[in-house]
């Protein structure tokens, strides 16, 4: 049990990394809503244009003068107005690059082996999943999360809101995750944070943004273990930039952001202190984290980019 617990830790919304969300069957809509723009152009054109032109018109001239000015003027303006706008007002944010529509980042991982105890080699990805809702019917970018170490792993999808509470930024609202052990599901928790955490700055702050603290609850619900919470706080702060070099040689200057986080999970009542660092590249996004246990000085999980798509840093 314990090794679901620290994965868990790993998962719980420490950042904007890791998770899923809401279950959502309709492909990003909210039930009730129709995602093609609902935009209700009702537009009834009650245009009867009854033209009576009646034109007596006496004329002697024998000229019959029928005048079948018949106008009938059909106006068949039936203004279907497809307006295919998928009407967002969704914050969008080049660092982060949670708005490009396509992505997809393949990243060398350290995850958390539950038959170890350590960290185990991996892979894993982030995948472009378009917009959605939240639970609660909140816009939200989505973005599939997936890791696989010895078996040990997870794979869900994170929903991200803007401006929250009057900040701007990113927040992570919920996640839908299910997490593998021994190559097999062993629990599938979703969870709701509230009140959402801000895990990245407005764009025009990268550099600049300082730091910030926050404090929230992971509400979680697995078919398994029942309901239970994450209880986390920490304080995110703006590194500034460093030189990386990427995998294929390139050099960029990346925003380093740090999260420092305390997290207790109510299932087993277990606290882990730990370390997040991460490092993203402008029209690139997350290019490498380091997420340390600091109680066990044990690397939960780590990730270095080896290919990308859909984006152009």
């Amino acid at each position: 049990m314990r090794t679901i617990i620290t994965l868990l830790a790993a998962t719980a919304g420490l950042s904007g990394c890791t998770g899923g969300s809401y279950s959502n069957d309709e492909a990003f809509g909210d039930p009730g809503k129709d995602d093609t723009s609902t935009e209700s152009d009702t537009d009834t054109d009650t245009d009867t244009d009854t033209d009576t032109d009646t034109d007596t018109d006496t004329d002697t001239d024998a000229d019959a003068d029928t005048d079948a000015d018949a106008d009938s003027d059909s106006d068949t303006d039936s203004d279907s107005d497809s307006d295919s706008d998928t009407d967002t007002d969704l914050c969008e944010n080049s660092w982060f690059a949670v708005h490009e529509p396509s992505y997809y980042r393949e990243y060398d991982m350290t995850v958390y082996d539950f038959v170890s105890n350590a960290g185990a080699a991996g892979t894993g990805y982030l995948e472009a999943y378009g917009q959605g809702y939240t639970g609660t019917g909140q816009p939200a970018w989505v973005y599939i999360d997936a890791a696989d170490g010895n078996g040990s792993g997870w794979d869900g999808e994170v929903y991200l809101t803007c401006d929250y509470g009057g900040e701007e930024g990113l927040f992570i609202a919920e996640w839908d995750m299910s997490i593998l052990a021994m190559g097999s599901p062993m629990a599938a928790p979703y969870a709701e944070i509230s009140p959402p955490r801000k895990v990245f700055p407005p764009a025009y702050e990268v550099g600049g943004a300082g730091s910030w603290t926050y404090s929230d609850t992971a509400n979680m619900t697995d078919p398994s273990f029942g309901s239970f919470t994450a209880e986390s706080s920490g304080t995110f702060v703006d590194g500034g930039f460093e030189e990386i070099t990427l995998y294929d040689g390139s050099k960029h200057d990346a925003f380093k952001l740090t999260n420092t986080y305390t997290v207790t999970i109510s299932l087993m009542g277990q606290t882990i202190n730990g370390v997040q660092e991460l490092w993203y590249v402008e029209n690139l996004g997350l290019v490498k984290e380091i997420n340390t246990n600091t109680d066990t000085a044990t690397v939960i999980i780590s990730r270095d980019l080896t290919s990308y798509s859909g984006l152009a840093p």
